[in-house]
């Protein structure tokens, strides 16, 4: 079967590579999957690069240890290994167990990852994070059922419980993520400041709708959001950091909080301590598998009801820009990382 992998971590997409693979077979409490379609998401690019095992090999409880593991313990795998993070497919094999058996023949969306990835004919993945998806939902819409639409939902939701009236700044405004911010934003009453890099991508969203936005090539964040909001905004949802994470950590009214939830810089974030003292704001991070991970099945399980219920009804679903085939991977990459982008790449399997 084919598979897209790399041998080795690196900056260049280009190291990753189209091979014919064995065909898996399960192991207890797995289930094998024939995929249909995979979404190219910024996380994966952090697979190919090395960027999730530097930053856990950086922590304490990771000193001295052979393979750095993540908050939810399991180690980082080594490459080689096959590519993407979530997909849609349906299960062929069981590898035994109750909740393996039961998935057999159904249409399931997966999340999991390296090493046995979903850019790949077939996959191997644990059946608790294999879940059956109603038939309404297209493979284009359940293949990113997880990376953005969760994230979004858990943020807003869960973490920040952000209340009627209040008002979210995010960063990477243009991003899929941040369109189903906004339209939370319209489902549940708050209101939306997004902040991009470009003029011309400011524009792009005021033509879809977007009602606040600020262009960092040529206005000040700090001074736009005054007008906006004088007081300061209640949340801030960081995907950047570097530069445009200072700055916009520093929009934060009196016990505001921010979560960064991403890096698209390489650059960290400066927190001077006083900008956070004086108005007793929070700085936290939220990383999708390691919220999950501490999660019951149970609870799981309704997030993914809640979650298919909005891309459903379109609150959570993805506009979807240009689909590849497995063997255009490079294309598919190299369109990915585009600045402008106004929807997903997914990859046909």
């Amino acid at each position: 079967m084919k598979s897209a992998m790399v041998d080795a971590h690196s900056d260049d997409p280009s190291a990753v590579r189209i091979r014919d693979v064995a065909i898996p077979s399960p192991g207890p409490g797995q289930v094998r999957v024939r995929m249909h379609m995979a979404p190219v998401n910024p996380s994966d690019f952090n697979y190919i690069n090395g960027t999730y095992e530097r930053a856990f090999a950086r922590m304490i409880w990771n000193r001295g240890v052979e393979r750095p593991t993540g908050p939810d313990g399991n180690p980082s795998p080594a490459p080689p290994y096959s590519l993407g993070v979530e997909g849609v497919g349906v299960v062929e094999e069981s590898g035994g167990g109750l909740l393996a058996r039961r998935l057999v023949g159904k249409r399931v969306a997966v999340v999991g990852g390296p090493p046995h990835g979903t850019w790949q004919e077939q996959t191997l993945i644990d059946a608790k994070r294999a879940f059956p998806v109603p038939r309404s939902l297209t493979d284009e819409q359940a293949c990113s059922f997880f990376v953005n639409p969760l994230t979004a939902l858990i943020m807003v939701r869960h973490v920040l419980q952000v209340p009627r009236g209040a008002v979210v700044l995010q960063t990477a405004g243009g991003s899929a993520l941040c369109q189903m911010v906004r339209n939370l934003g319209r489902a549940d009453g708050f209101r939306v400041i997004n902040v991009v890099r470009s003029r011309a991508g400011a524009e792009r969203l005021k033509k879809a709708g977007a009602k606040y936005v600020i262009a960092t090539e040529d206005q000040d964040v700090i001074e736009a959001v005054h007008r906006y909001t004088p007081s300061g905004v209640q949340y801030v949802l960081d995907c950047v950091g570097g530069p445009t994470g200072s700055q916009v950590l520093r929009t934060l009214a009196p016990g505001g909080r921010m979560i960064c939830y991403g890096t698209l810089s390489p650059e960290p974030i400066s927190l001077p301590p006083r900008d956070i003292m004086m108005p007793m704001t929070t700085v936290e991070g939220f990383y999708l598998p390691a919220y999950l991970a501490n999660r019951s099945l149970f609870q799981r399980i309704g997030l993914v009801r809640a979650t298919a219920k909005l891309i459903a009804s379109d609150v959570l679903g993805t506009t979807v820009e240009r689909i590849y085939a497995l063997d255009e991977i490079h294309a598919a990459l190299n369109h990915a990382g585009r600045p402008g982008r106004t929807g997903k790449i997914l990859l046909t399997l």
